[in-house]
């Protein structure tokens, strides 16, 4: 039976979905923000509904100051543009404001979809052990190797925007796919779907969504506003950028009760049935002003990560590196560069399935669209989290950020140090649990510290901690972090290393004697205000 196409997003809801439903927003790299706002249109003040989404950001938060999420599944809450950052909606999320949340790490959160999809009624991961996620989760052991037991996840519907539908109502997604298709899949009843056009010629490329897994479908123009989607010329489809002024705006609009009450005013309840998208403003350009002087301590720190990074990859032979989002993704790009350079060629991937990215000089978001037309080809978050990370032990570096970092090398991205929300795992878990890891944090006191008060990702795979004032390292988890390298201080540049080290940080530095890096080259610095000609990472 051919799905009905409905007038607007907000009829496909009315439709469709009740009061207390089990509903997956899925995620490719973008999500059906339109179909999310008429969600939180329709059904503010009158229902609430089990939520389940890779991540809770952008439209997203729409879902949150309508009130209608009644219980969350996610791997992350805050705002990812332009670096990943806590967003107070969610301070009080370890507590249960403003709902009760399940935290998972993004590949057990897929396996759980794949599960449901499949029939099975758990998963086994070999994520989250050793971590605070999940801690109660049945574990398992075979050969020597440990995994936890997951539930299967099977929503009552799954939202998802696609780029075209044909006439039969079979769905087409292009680009990165995230956990898009496995959401879709798992889905108890079936999808409802915004789509961008109704193409007579079904393309032959992307991935599909059977229409009998369909229940409805809206035409929507900019429907994944205010993330961007990749062209498509097969469907005819230019594609757009993601739209860096609504995300900034939006994320600035959460900062109070009363520019909440404003921005929900505004998008809900002033303007329904409207999308964005369709007034434009979808396109911001890439900045190109790449700003002179002296680097900045944060500059160095990047620079200093980069030499870590390019050092680790010529000893090892990792031909992968595994980029998390923030001063990690930028200090990855850097390195990437410095090694082709040098005829040292090395892969970049991303957790939503960008493979072997270029990034696009001046655009420093990692997951921008202008970077998705760089990549050499596209997975999903199964292949990047699954195959490449899980599968990859010895065939790649992760290179993540932190919150906090503790002496035993155990990351805290999900709480802050008075117990509030921070964003938590993404697929940072998923990366330490099976890959050699590099971090990059700066040196303070809040950041490196005794023991991280949650364990996000467990220590056992940091090898390499960067600061600005150099890296810190061992060779096997049951060593103390040595500090190797030195780059002193710009206020004290005769400060002795370790002494510094352990006055500036709250870890027990034991005694050593680092080789100085030199001072960041003019060379260095142009590269990176390349990446970062705004000044984002400065």
């Amino acid at each position: 039976m051919t799905p009905v196409v409905h007038p607007s997003p907000e009829d496909l809801c009315r439709g469709h979905l009740r009061d207390g439903m089990r509903v997956h927003v899925a995620s490719t790299m973008s999500r059906p923000n339109a179909l999310v706002l008429a969600m939180a249109r329709v059904f503010r003040g009158v229902a609430t509904f089990e939520i389940s989404s890779n991540a809770f950001h952008g439209n997203m938060h729409a879902l949150t100051m309508a009130g209608i999420v009644r219980h969350a599944i996610t791997c992350f809450a805050g705002d990812t543009y332009p670096s990943s950052q806590p967003n107070p909606l969610y301070s009080g999320l370890p507590g249960g404001d403003p709902f009760p949340v399940e935290e998972w790490s993004l590949l057990s959160l897929l396996q759980r979809l794949i599960a449901g999809a499949t029939g099975s009624p758990f998963a086994v991961t070999t994520s989250l052990v050793g971590s605070d996620l999940n801690r109660n989760l049945p574990l398992v052991e075979r050969g020597g190797r440990r995994a936890v037991l997951v539930p299967a996840l099977r929503p009552d519907i799954t939202l998802v925007h696609a780029t075209c539908a044909d006439r039969l109502g079979n769905l087409y997604l292009n680009g990165p796919g995230g956990e898009g298709w496995w959401g879709a899949m798992a889905a108890r009843d079936g999808v409802l779907a915004t789509v961008e056009k109704i193409v007579d010629t079904p393309p032959l490329e992307g991935r599909s969504i059977p229409a009998d897994r369909v229940l409805g479908i809206a035409v929507r123009a900019f429907g994944a506003h205010p993330q961007g989607l990749p062209a498509w010329p097969e469907c005819h489809f230019d594609g757009y950028q993601d739209d860096y002024e609504y995300l900034a705006e939006l994320a600035r609009s959460c900062r109070t009760a009363e520019e909440r009450a404003a921005w929900v005013h505004d998008k809900l309840v002033a303007a329904p049935e409207r999308h964005d998208g369709e007034t434009g403003g979808s396109s911001t350009p890439a900045p190109s002003v790449v700003a002179a002087g002296a680097p900045s301590w944060r500059e160095k720190h990047i620079v200093l990560a980069a030499r870590a990074i390019v050092d680790r990859v010529l000893e090892t032979g990792y031909g992968t590196i595994l980029a998390g989002i923030g001063t990690a993704h930028v200090a990855a790009w850097l390195a990437a560069e410095r090694l082709g350079a040098v005829g040292e060629r090395v892969q970049v991937h991303a957790e939503l399935g960008l493979i072997d990215m270029r990034p696009a000089a001046g655009d420093v978001f990692l997951f921008s669209q202008r970077h998705v037309a760089r990549c050499r080809t596209y997975g999903d978050s199964l292949d990047v989290l699954g195959a490449l990370v899980s599968g990859g032990s010895g065939k790649a570096l992760a290179v993540l950020s932190a919150g906090e970092i503790d002496a035993e090398g155990r990351i805290n991205s999900s709480r802050t140090a008075d117990g509030g929300y921070f964003v938590g795992s993404g697929g940072a878990n998923d990366f330490a649990s099976h890959l050699e890891t590099l971090v990059v944090a700066p040196a303070s006191p809040r950041r490196l510290v005794p023991n991280v008060s949650f364990t996000t990702c467990p220590g056992d795979n940091v090898r390499t901690v960067v600061t600005q004032y150099g890296r810190l390292g061992r060779q096997d988890p049951s060593e103390s972090f040595r500090l190797h390298t030195w780059l002193p201080p710009d206020d004290t540049p005769d400060a002795d290393p370790v002494a510094t080290m352990r006055s500036r940080t709250r870890w027990p530095v034991p005694d050593s004697r680092p080789e100085p890096e030199k001072p960041v080259t003019d060379d260095e610095l142009a590269a990176l205000r390349k990446l970062d000609p705004e000044g984002v990472y400065r």
